[in-house]
């Protein structure tokens, strides 16, 4: 078996299983030229036109905005008005520094101008122009204030990208014809993005599509994915899929790395990049890819960073990261921006019961191992996510009437329990974990084989609904929890097969496709979140028998962590955005409209909630949902959440 997995590893590398408001797309910004070094002109401070979009009594915080400069000035700058609307008294209060305070007391257009320090010549100063659009007061969404994001269309003419303000003006190259790329930096945050676009691909499959340029990734840096393919949906409707890479490397930065990205997956330079990067030895890589059936248009959203800044829960880094990667910034050219402001009440707590169905053969020994030395991290990561949550282990058997839950006694480990990480590390283990004379369990037995997870997983569901009415809560799924499973073996999906599901072929299907087709409907009809740590087998879209339990997992939403290249720190991080897609599913404060989400400003009543991974909220693209993390922003119930976003309105078509 571990030499199987050394072909494995090398097939992995080539396989993938509101109100209207007129903002226009056209900022004005002139991308820079990103060609051959040389060619780059000397840097001359431009100003990026800014527009920001509050309500009637809002304060907003303007900032001027000033690209191409090697050395910041932070005063030295004048504030006036241009235009206001008619019988409007408010002022600008500013210090002088290169923002200003600002409430609107009329709804209509503000025009503000800002003299910078900036020399354009020896008699004139750069002059920056600001927009703000300010709409009604609203009892329900009393105050926001949104800047717009930087607007950029990609070289193919075919879709654009929505990047937060804080990002350096976009940077083009539009190669030769067959595709082109757009590079934008981040310092603050040491991030760096690259969105590729391609000429129209025609008769090929997403998950294909995908496989090529995440082996393209691969193969360009040495990255090992983490966690594959999970699903979703630009504003409108195309599908991308998202996998996440890790990359250990000499020291280096993340746009060294971008800039190494571009041009040995695009055989494009991206230009000069941004200073005041940080040098590191471990890397993540989000690698997104999207393609429009209709057309055979699409794009690949690469983002890159130090690996212990992303981990970082007190820093920016993953949510600038995750802003760019997750999609909700790419549409088809001509959609505009608009504004909305929705208002959730909160009615419950965030409720999950998790199964995980694993293989307790021999060859798994090393891989529940790694399970185990993940424990600890997925519990904290479970609890600072704000989930109550339980968790239980089954062995992946496939015995019709699942297991026995009175003898010897089956039980959820509660998300609570002081001792409950100990308790999973010992359970997902067959041997002893690390070795522990303590350690006195194992996956709850299930007769009829050790390698069916899938089987596993149906039958054990079944087992717990028939105890739906069982005061024993221990021995039932909660009413109203999000259900997961998570599937794991080194085994092709023939095992589930040939055991479990093909002796039952009127039920799920005469074809081995059919029954892939099926099984992957039951779990979606049931209702259950799925995920796996699985392999690969063969070059093949789905449905796959030989990929069942990647299969499953994909056609469900869910993504899977691939077994055969994972260690402790890939095992660890594929759980961690298995816990995040878990918080957005079990969420109630679903969003109307899919946000661009680096332009998310949410409120809890009154309070302002920041964006932050450690204490405030975050946002889900698969769910549509905000999670909030920690505990001093957390909605208590009958409290009102608000959430103000810019979104795509789609063109007339």
């Amino acid at each position: 078996m571990q030499s199987a997995r050394w072909v494995l590893l090398s097939m992995l590398a080539t396989l993938g299983c509101g109100a209207r408001t007129g903002l226009r797309v056209d900022r004005g910004v002139a991308p820079v030229d990103a060609g051959a070094p040389e060619d780059v002109p000397p840097l001359v401070p431009t100003c990026r036109p800014t527009r920001v979009r509050t309500r009637v009594g809002a304060d907003v915080a303007l900032r001027a905005v000033v690209d191409q400069v090697s050395q910041p000035m932070p005063s030295g700058y004048t504030w006036a008005f241009r235009t206001q609307p008619r019988f409007s008294q408010a002022t600008l209060a500013s210090t002088g520094a290169d923002w200003a305070n600002f409430v609107a007391d009329r709804e209509g257009t503000y025009e503000v101008t800002v003299s910078t320090p900036y020399r354009l010549d020896e008699r004139q100063n750069l002059r920056c122009d600001i927009t703000v659009v300010a709409d009604p007061a609203d009892p329900l969404c009393p105050s926001y204030s949104l800047e717009e994001p930087i607007v950029v269309t990609l070289p193919q003419g075919a879709l654009q990208f929505a990047f937060e303000p804080g990002w350096s003006t976009p940077r083009i190259n539009a190669g030769a014809g067959s595709g082109g790329i757009v590079v934008s930096d981040a310092p603050g945050d040491d991030v760096a993005a690259l969105l590729g676009d391609f000429a129209p691909r025609t008769g090929v499959d997403l998950d294909t599509l995908a496989g090529e340029y995440e082996t393209r990734v691969s193969a360009s840096v040495g990255a090992v994915p983490v966690l594959v393919g999970r699903r979703g949906r630009t504003a409108d409707g195309i599908t991308v899929r998202r996998s996440s890479f890790r990359l250990s490397a000499r020291a280096t930065t993340a746009t060294v790395l971008r800039d190494r990205l571009a041009h040995d997956v695009f055989g494009l330079n991206p230009g000069p990049a941004r200073e005041g990067f940080s040098a590191a030895t471990s890397f993540v890589i989000e690698v997104t890819t999207a393609l429009d059936p209709s057309s055979g248009q699409g794009a690949v959203l690469i983002a890159a960073a130090p690996e212990a800044r992303f981990d970082d829960v007190q820093r920016a880094t993953a949510v600038r990261l995750q802003d760019v990667s997750n999609g909700t910034g790419l549409v088809r050219a001509g959609a505009a921006l608009d504004v909305t402001c929705r208002r959730i009440m909160a009615t419950r707590n965030v409720t999950a019961d998790f199964l995980w169905l694993v293989d307790t053969s021999r060859s798994m020994e090393d891989d529940q191992e790694r399970l185990g030395n993940t424990a600890e991290r997925f519990f904290r990561e479970m609890n600072t996510a704000g989930i109550d949550f339980r968790v239980g282990v089954v062995q992946a058997g496939s015995a019709a009437m699942g297991p026995d839950l009175d003898d010897p006694g089956f039980a959820f480990i509660s998300g609570r329990d002081p001792n409950g990480a100990r308790r999973l590390a010992y359970e997902v283990t067959y041997q002893r974990f690390r070795s522990e004379t303590a350690d006195d369990r194992q996956p709850y037995p299930l007769e009829g084989g050790e390698e069916e997870p899938l089987a596993a997983g149906v039958v054990t569901a079944q087992a717990l609904n028939r105890r739906a009415s069982d005061p024993a809560d221990a021995r039932r799924w909660r009413p109203g929890a999000t259900r997961v499973m998570f599937f794991v073996t080194d085994e092709a999906g023939t095992n589930d097969d040939v055991r479990y599901f093909a002796l039952d072929r009127a039920r799920w299907g005469a074809l081995r496709e059919d029954r892939v087709r099926g099984v992957t409907r039951w779990f979606a009809d049931e209702g259950y979140l799925t995920f796996a740590m699985a392999n690969v087998f063969v070059r093949q879209p789905c449905p796959s028998l030989e990929n069942f339990v990647t299969c499953v997992s994909l056609g469900n939403g869910g993504a899977y962590i691939p077994l055969s290249s994972a260690t402790d720190a890939e095992v660890a991080s594929g759980l961690g955005r298995i816990v995040d897609a878990v918080a957005g599913a079990a969420s109630e404060f679903a969003l109307d409209q899919m946000p661009v989400s680096s332009t998310l400003r949410v409120r809890v009543d009154d309070t302002l909630v920041p964006r932050s991974r450690a204490d405030g909220f975050d946002y889900d693209d698969a769910a549509r949902s905000l999670v909030f993390r920690g505990a001093s922003y957390r909605p208590r119930t009958g409290q009102a959440v608000r959430a103000a976003y810019f979104f795509w309105r789609q063109r007339d078509r």
